[in-house]
């Protein structure tokens, strides 16, 4: 994570740790990720460098400015400062511009998004992730603590979709209490993200940027075939016996869909088609609505990550993997996956391609 050095005011990275780490060293940060030490340092350098990282780090042009006067020269502090930069250790001031529904103004997430962003600009992250909308289908304990985590970290918009009724077994993680029990599932969620987020909108998109399905024993193809031929991103969560199975997240035309997936299994286990309608038939007439503890805080956990990278731009690990998560550990395990030949969905991006071409 490297940037060039930038005029104007710079400012420590959110959350820096700036500790010794030998004499004459100071280490910034503490992820391997983008963790750097600055050695041959004076004394007197590293006793500035640390008292202006308690006061924030701000500079103008690249030169640190403190409350307490510094003896050390302005060229070495210029040279410094440049070697921080180039290691986007000091980074452009946020000007914290747009808002967001997070709760706090996103301040419990602004300083871990600021350390995942070469400039350092967590707030314009969560400016972003304000304008954005998902729908969650499905919303017992795995579904609504996947709302909530949302909401908590500032996706503007939320369409929640479940005409359940709030069980006993439903209560407690996620957010529902024993008010809500006999409530329909999707009012009830409402109430719980209002709690959290009040300025999150609730109403319906005409195309959410993510859907994400929860299901229980096995993914229905069929559920996503509308969301397939919209194009609209997608996410398939299974609750299943003892795990949950997260992913794949799909996007059409350009990663392995749930049909995909399901002419994968029946390669390798002709009688999968048998046994995945045996357990759809089963659902619908036997609803399996219980989650147990542990498995539905991972799976809601695991499940909002997914949505987050992929509304912030980045690519999903779900999109060219499942995660599976069994009980009792509850230790992630990928199953990579793939388009399947007999498909043909990414045929839709290639033909999406076609049609942005124009005639030739």
């Amino acid at each position: 994570m490297t940037t060039a050095p930038t005029p104007g005011r710079l400012t420590l990275r959110p959350g820096t740790d700036v500790v010794e780490s030998a004499p004459g060293e100071l280490q910034y940060g503490t992820d391997p990720r983008w963790s750097v030490r600055i050695d041959g340092l004076s004394d007197t350098e590293a006793r500035w460098l640390r008292e202006r990282a308690r006061q924030g780090a701000r500079s103008t042009a690249g030169r640190g400015t403190v409350a307490a006067p510094s003896t050390v020269a302005p060229a070495r502090q210029d040279l410094i400062d440049r070697a921080l930069t180039q290691a986007a250790i000091l980074v452009p001031l946020d000007p914290r511009a747009g808002t967001t529904t997070a709760p706090a103004q996103g301040a419990a997430d602004v300083a871990v998004l600021s350390a995942l962003r070469a400039d350092g600009a967590g707030h314009t992250t969560l400016t972003a992730r304000a304008r954005r909308s998902v729908a969650v289908v499905g919303l017992g304990r795995l579904g609504v603590g996947l709302a909530a985590t949302l909401a908590t970290a500032g996706i503007g918009t939320l369409v929640l979709e479940d005409d359940g009724v709030v069980q006993t077994s439903d209560v407690g993680l996620g957010g529902y209490r024993l008010r809500d029990v006999g409530s329909v599932r999707r009012d009830a969620a409402r109430r719980v993200l209002q709690d959290i987020a009040p300025s999150v909108m609730g109403g319906p998109v005409h195309r959410p940027d993510v859907v994400v399905l929860v299901e229980h024993r096995v993914a229905d193809p069929d559920r996503a075939r509308r969301l397939m031929g919209e194009g609209v991103a997608h996410l398939s969560v299974v609750v299943r016996e003892a795990d949950v199975v997260v992913g794949p997240f799909v996007r059409p035309g350009g990663t392995a869909c749930l049909r995909c997936l399901d002419l994968h299994r029946t390669d390798a286990d002709a009688s999968w088609p048998l046994v995945a309608q045996q357990l759809r038939d089963t659902q619908r007439a036997e609803p399996r609505e219980v989650e147990e503890t542990a498995l539905a805080a991972t799976g809601a956990a695991l499940a909002a990550s997914q949505v987050l990278a992929a509304v912030d731009g980045l690519m999903p690990r779900a999109a060219t993997a499942c995660i599976e998560i069994a009980v009792p550990d509850t230790v992630p395990r990928l199953r990579e996956t793939k388009p399947h030949p007999g498909c043909g969905c990414t045929d839709l991006g290639r033909a999406i391609c076609a049609d942005r071409a124009g005639p030739t």
